[in-house]
């Protein structure tokens, strides 16, 4: 297994155990931060965030459990481990410390292997609860990635909701995919799929998957809006910009652009885990799903097509054309569908997160 390292801030006002530790984790690579009390605790760990604080309990001024508490409540230091020391080795003072959040609690004296087997413990558990944390905010946007990393028992059950579906799919990209090299078509996968997340989540939205040459976005949840559908159509508005952006690689790779359809619409959905216990994915199922991906079918090349519970909703300010009712496949009857006209610079506020 690799050694990790990791930036860590030490705080005890013995003169001696701080320079003993200081030299123990800089000999082991680790970048170290030493200070004697707890009020400069406070102040190093805000203005320059640890990986780590190794934490003297006893100490002038404000005591080790006290600086724990602060930290704990502040949202910049909040999710960073901190390892107690303590000469005290009676169990009230273990369970003191873990209820105010600390990782872990060492009694002195402590050994240099101890101390550097502890350090390197808490910098995996850290380690891993970043990096998901980074695959949870690829996915959603950082508000409400946030909102999931600190209640996700209260966002990943089944619940009903009212949220606006979009799809995207591309035109043609079967043919495309056949005249250049598998790394040429992922490549140019992956730098499209870039520009259409950050349309997604510049605008509150949920990526749900990725479909072949195609993408499922939510907007409403996990977090809902009043306006979901505002934000869909200005997302799926900024796509179409975004795909002219890279129409130059395109035509320099392909020969010539490559075209995408949007649907959208919207409605009264179930959102949650589906899946198996071993692996399950945040998605929406209802009606409402199945006729955004019908929409997405039928609209051609650079077309937003919408259906009419979606228009209902929206900003006056947007403009749309009337098309002849759809006979999307599924349906026993004709549904009342609209295009989104293309180009529109709109200055739609936002509402906030309900």
């Amino acid at each position: 297994m690799n050694e990790i390292t990791g930036k860590i801030l030490l705080v005890d006002d013995d003169d001696f155990f701080l320079a003993m530790m200081e030299e123990a984790l800089l000999a082991h690579g680790h970048t170290v931060t030493a200070v004697p009390d707890g009020v400069m605790a406070i102040t190093a760990a805000e203005s320059d965030p640890p990986d780590l604080i190794l934490l003297d309990i006893i100490m002038p001024r404000m005591d080790g459990l006290e600086v724990l508490s602060i930290l704990k409540q502040r949202p910049v230091t909040a999710d960073i481990p901190i390892i107690l020391l303590t000469i005290h080795r009676g169990e009230d003072v273990l369970l003191k410390g873990m209820r105010r959040g600390a990782e872990d609690v060492l009694f002195k004296p402590i050994t240099t292997d101890e101390l550097l087997l502890r350090t390197e413990m808490a910098l995996r558990r850290k380690k891993r609860f970043d990096d998901l944390t980074g695959v949870i905010r690829q996915h959603l946007d950082p508000s409400v990635a946030y909102q999931i990393i600190k209640q996700p028992t209260n966002k990943m059950e089944f619940r009903r909701t009212h949220l606006a579906v979009l799809f995207s799919d591309l035109r043609g990209f079967t043919q495309v995919a056949e005249s250049i090299e598998p790394e040429q078509t992922a490549s140019l996968l992956n730098g499209l799929f870039e520009e259409l997340v950050r349309c997604v989540l510049r605008y509150g939205g949920t990526l749900d998957k990725f479909l072949g040459d195609g993408l499922m976005a939510l907007f409403g949840a996990p977090i809902s809006y009043d306006d979901n559908e505002n934000r869909a159509v200005c997302s799926a508005l900024d796509m179409l910009l975004a795909l002219k952006k890279i129409d130059s690689d395109t035509l320099s790779l392909t020969g010539k652009p490559i075209d995408m359809g949007i649907g959208i619409s919207a409605g009264e959905v179930v959102v949650g885990p589906l899946g198996s216990r071993m692996r399950s994915n945040y998605t929406a199922i209802g009606d409402p799903v199945n006729v955004a991906a019908r929409l997405t079918a039928t609209a051609r090349g650079r077309e937003i097509i919408i259906s009419r519970p979606v228009k209902n909703r929206l900003d006056p300010q947007i403009k749309l054309e009337d098309l002849p009712p759809a006979e999307l496949k599924g349906k026993k009857n004709p549904l009342e569908v609209f295009r989104v006209l293309p180009d529109q610079i709109l200055n739609v506020v936002l509402k906030r997160k309900t």
